[in-house]
């Protein structure tokens, strides 16, 4: 997996044949325009991208490789659709780190613009109670999570938040989260936001902890992943 929130272009200089390929499949997850389980030929990306089969092949067999696309037996490819416990996993893995992102940015939050930087990524998400775009509040939380590890200093954090498709992940719970649950949502972020902002990264660890647990619940009961479900809960 690779790149950060919003940004899945890996060089300053031109991006080469493969990086083009790689960097046109994301864009259009990131976009909608290609979902989960949707199936990828080859030929249409050589004829739109102007390149051969090779840059093409191999721009497939890194996003494979990165687990944003599978191989099929017929030799041809998709946008992986992840299971059910493939979004919990990854919601308990995303959970820990983004936990310990907040406790450590805390602490560096009167350095430079980081507490400016902060409250602006803050202010993102609550903005997306407007029109409730699911992927929009996703995006919006993954950009305070890209700036909170950005201001954190620890590398490992960093390099963990720029080498993940977020997007795709995305992509599947959108279509259970917010759902019904917009307020829980922005509350929760709400009262970690107050606490980041107050210098209590533990206090915003806990909140943070608390509501992800209450979001992987209701993702083991089907909610935002292959099973369906909805309903109203409170963290």
């Amino acid at each position: 997996m690779t790149n950060a929130p919003g940004n899945d272009v890996r060089n300053t200089g031109a991006p080469s044949a493969v990086q083009r390929v790689i960097d046109l499949v994301l864009a259009r997850i990131r976009s909608g325009e290609y979902a989960p389980g949707q199936i990828i030929v080859a030929r249409d990306l050589m004829s739109e991208l102007d390149l051969s089969k090779a840059p093409v092949r191999e721009g497939i067999h890194v996003l494979v490789g990165e687990g944003v696309m599978e191989l099929l037996p017929n030799r041809s490819a998709r946008i992986r659709k992840l299971s059910a416990k493939d979004m919990v996993d990854f919601a308990e893995f995303w959970g820990a780190i983004g936990g310990l992102g907040m406790r450590l940015a805390a602490a560096h939050l009167d350095h430079g613009d980081s507490r400016k930087r902060v409250r602006e990524a803050l202010a993102r998400i609550q903005a997306t109670g407007r029109n409730r775009v699911p992927y929009d509040f996703f995006m919006a939380v993954g950009q305070l999570h890209a700036t909170l590890a950005d201001i954190s200093r620890n590398g490992f954090i960093q390099e963990f938040i720029r080498g993940t498709h977020v997007a795709h992940f995305y992509r599947h719970i959108e279509r259970g989260f917010p759902g019904a649950y917009w307020a829980t949502h922005l509350t929760a972020f709400r009262r970690l936001g107050e606490a980041l902002l107050a210098g209590d990264g533990e206090r915003a660890e806990r909140v943070y902890l608390k509501h992800m647990r209450w979001a992987v619940a209701l993702m083991r009961q089907g909610v935002g992943t292959d099973a369906g479900g909805g309903g109203n809960g409170r963290a």
